[in-house]
């Protein structure tokens, strides 16, 4: 695959699953709720990183990319330290849960009690991240949901209202730096999602939505600051735009939080509607604890438009694929 450039991305290989697809900053990596351990990992967008594992300890720094942990041993790795400026990492622990977030070289995890990590999520910001432990008793769906075809309104049938959080994927970092999330050639992620976002934003704001957007500011804000200002604002939605790396298969690709029947709704609206305006299929809904879907304090979705490789001929089309988002929001409400 490509390496996205300045990028978090992150893959671990699960006991009785093996090597899981890359994930992207803020999203798990690995399970919660089914008991298995994690193995071994790979992170690329850090300096280096070592792992403490079962009847060994700690093993040696690796450089990013590069292996740690075991393959085929069948041994667990109990904690992580990870090198890298501004990056916040927290590990889900064997009997224990969430544990807070560790930051610059801390180590995550536990040491001498025999526990194994079963998943790991990253995410860098200027500032320490603190959260709460409440999310230790979630299960994560194990694969996504298929849905039915729905069929939304084939035009708008008047103004609503509602306060609408439309955030872009990737851009400017907290720490000023640029993440252009995915590549293929020419193409990058966060300048694709922050044309269809300008397209979205406006559209929605005529149809009577007040719209708060880090599109209207060229996309200058991390995650971490658009869930804070999505709770703070009080938004009635959240929604998130992102596309799948290279290599990822055609088709839209919604993640919501487990169980949220409002997120599973809109994610359905945002699937029929790029089925129905540009006749793109999908790949299902995932639920999964995603920091974008955790921590908001309403219904999320974030919204994988589509693999940037075989879609890029729809992504590209700002103003018909904003208009899908727009309809899907509109559905929603």
């Amino acid at each position: 695959m490509n390496k996205m450039a300045d990028t978090l991305l992150y893959k671990v290989h699960v006991e009785n699953k093996g090597w899981g697809a890359w994930v992207q900053e803020g999203r798990l990596a690995g399970t919660v709720g089914e008991g298995l351990r994690i193995e071994a990992i790979r992170i690329q967008g850090v300096d280096r990183y070592r792992v403490y594992v079962e009847n060994i300890g700690w093993m040696d720094w690796v450089k990013e990319d590069e292996i740690a942990g075991t393959v085929g041993q069948g041994l667990r790795i109990e904690a992580i330290e990870i090198e890298c400026e501004n990056l916040n990492y927290q590990v889900h622990v064997q009997n224990v849960g969430w544990l807070d977030f560790a930051r610059n070289g801390e180590m995550a995890g536990t040491t001498g009690g025999g526990l194994r990590i079963e998943a790991i999520r990253l995410l860098k910001s200027a500032e320490p991240i603190s959260v709460d432990d409440h999310r230790s008793t979630f299960e994560i769906a194990p694969a996504p949901i298929l849905v039915p075809t729905p069929t939304p309104a084939a035009t708008v049938q008047g103004q609503k209202s509602g306060k609408i959080y439309l955030a872009v994927g990737h851009g400017i970092s907290s720490d000023g730096s640029w993440d252009c999330g995915c590549v293929d050639g020419q193409y990058t992620e966060a300048d694709l999602m922050l044309a269809i976002g300008k397209v979205a934003a406006t559209k929605l704001r005529n149809m009577g939505f007040t719209v708060l957007t880090d599109a209207d500011t060229d996309n200058d804000k991390n995650i971490a600051v658009c869930v804070n200002e999505a709770n703070s604002w009080g938004a009635d939605v959240y929604v998130s735009l992102h596309c799948d790396y290279n290599k990822a298969p055609s088709g839209t690709l919604p993640i919501v939080y487990p169980g949220s029947g409002d997120g599973i709704r809109i994610a359905n609206c945002l699937i029929a509607s790029a089925q129905v305006r540009l006749g793109l299929g999908t790949r299902g809904v995932i639920q999964r604890d995603d920091w974008e879907v955790a921590d908001t304090g309403m219904t999320a979705c974030i919204f994988e438009t589509g693999g940037i490789r075989p879609d890029i001929g729809l992504l590209t089309n700002a103003s018909a694929f904003g208009e899908v988002v727009v309809q899907g929001i509109y559905d929603w409400f």
